[in-house]
């Protein structure tokens, strides 16, 4: 997900920013609830070089990163 957002927006700062968010809001969706990304989902597919496919993908996987390989952050 880290590696996402540095791709479509150049870091996670410029992220937030461009989609009226904290920088906080932005590490939450990291670290812990990479759902949230999801709402605002319509406005990056229609003004970056990605598709609903790759960003719902980028979210399960985070989904899988946080619960199977690193257990105890999901606690």
């Amino acid at each position: 997900m880290k590696e996402y957002i540095k791709e479509h927006f150049g870091s996670q700062v410029n992220c937030a920013r461009e989609l009226g968010v904290t920088p906080a809001t932005v590490q939450n969706w990291v670290k812990k609830n990479p759902r949230g990304i999801l709402k605002y989902g319509p406005e990056i597919v229609a003004t970056k070089d990605t598709t609903w496919l790759q960003l719902t993908g980028e979210v399960m996987y985070r989904i899988h990163e946080i619960e199977e390989l690193e257990p105890t952050r999901a606690t």
